[in-house]
């Protein structure tokens, strides 16, 4: 592959990545006051979202294999990213409770695949992708740093206005389905002409694959105080709903740290790595907790991009060095699900509780010891070695 047609590669894919996170900004920190707007109450918006993720399990894990499966995978992204925008317009303009439901659990369904499909996708087209990943994957922070900046600055998205998230959330999304038509092929190897059953690829994972995964579920479980709760105590404790800008922070400081992740991976390693961002997010939840003022949760939301960015970039190290090929998208798939979809069900039902019986403090409180956890995970299963096979 020549240099020039590589850059021009990487550049599309830095493109849709932007385009694809920038639609997220549109819409994650505002479904919850979305719900919130339509008539749920806070607890039970817990409940309702702990559903979405565990709904969200199922499509991770049926799409991803379908990805692996189907020879057209652009167009199986495209599917899916047009199916979310159907989702959401029905979301935006229903009124009815018991209707509202089971569209949000659709939503759930189709929501998080596009983002672990994209991530495979990649690994399969750009030679060496772990070394020049995190430079695509910082065009997806900047994106969705600067579209909930823009949010923040001009107001045109309000949870007030559910039609205005799905504006923002179908115009970026569209872009990216648009960008899909110039993306390459994915590259078909001799050993994928052989099909191999669900299971079968599941046993074939690696134990440090395994051993990957319980770390980033500990870690999201303690993050599902921030995806789930933090628009709702922001709005309900402090009186904020223009919260854009405060989920725009953490992707702001993302992007020196995928910008120098092979360093940092080289440097430390992924246990030292992982650790230290499983330590932000316990500060973080924290924080979260004992606020009783806004300043301190501006300045934590630098954690996020430990929290999340260093978490996200050691499991995609993981797949991409260990898992075959031709399972990298089941591979995507199994740790979205696991760890941004099972961890988030457990974190929306059991703050959805907390929240019903007791309050925001003691929600943060017990969410800050899944990091914990993590940290113990890692220094049982990884190794010290610096390299990136540990």
């Amino acid at each position: 592959m020549g240099v020039r047609n590589l850059k021009t590669k990487q550049s599309l894919y830095s493109l849709s990545y932007f385009t694809l996170f920038g639609a997220i900004a549109a819409l994650s920190p505002f479904f919850p006051l979305l719900l919130q707007s339509k008539g749920f109450e806070p607890s039970r918006i817990g409940f309702l979202l702990g559903s979405y993720e565990m709904i969200s399990i199922m499509g991770l894990l049926l799409i991803g294999h379908f990805y692996d499966s189907f020879r057209s995978p652009r167009r199986t992204i495209f599917t899916i990213c047009l199916a979310s925008i159907i989702v959401l317009f029905l979301i935006a303009r229903e009124e009815n409770l018991i209707m509202i439901v089971p569209l949000t659990l659709a939503m759930g369904f189709v929501i998080k695949s596009p983002a672990s499909l994209m991530d495979a996708h990649y690994g399969q087209n750009i030679p060496n992708a772990e070394k020049s990943y995190g430079k695509a994957r910082l065009f997806g922070s900047l994106g969705f740093f600067t579209v909930a900046m823009l949010i923040q600055l001009t107001g045109i998205v309000e949870a007030s206005r559910p039609l205005s998230i799905f504006r923002a959330f179908s115009i970026l999304l569209s872009i990216s389905m648009a960008l899909l038509i110039f993306l390459p092929k994915a590259h078909q190897h001799k050993n994928e002409k052989v099909k191999t059953s669900f299971l079968s690829k599941v046993k074939s994972f690696p134990l440090v694959f395994w051993a990957g995964l319980g770390i980033a579920f500990f870690n999201h479980l303690g993050m599902s105080g921030h995806y789930t709760f933090f628009s709702l105590l922001m709005s309900n404790k402090f009186g904020r709903t223009d919260v854009g800008g405060l989920w725009a922070i953490g992707p702001l400081f993302e992007l020196p740290l995928f910008f120098f992740s092979a360093w940092l991976l080289q440097k430390l390693g992924l246990k030292k790595l992982w650790i230290i961002g499983l330590a932000a997010g316990f500060i973080r939840m924290q924080v979260y907790s004992l606020s009783s003022t806004i300043l301190p949760l501006y300045v934590v939301q630098i954690c996020h991009s430990v929290s999340f960015g260093f978490n996200h970039l050691c499991m995609i190290t993981l797949i991409t060095r260990f898992v075959p090929t031709e399972s990298r998208g089941l591979a995507m798939a199994l740790f979205s699900a696991v760890s941004m979809g099972l961890s988030l069900f457990v974190g929306g039902f059991l703050g959805g509780w907390i929240l019903h019986h007791s309050g925001y403090t003691l929600l943060f409180q017990v969410l800050s010891a899944a990091p914990l956890l993590g940290i113990v995970t890692a220094g049982l299963f990884l190794k010290e070695n610096r390299s990136v096979g540990e």
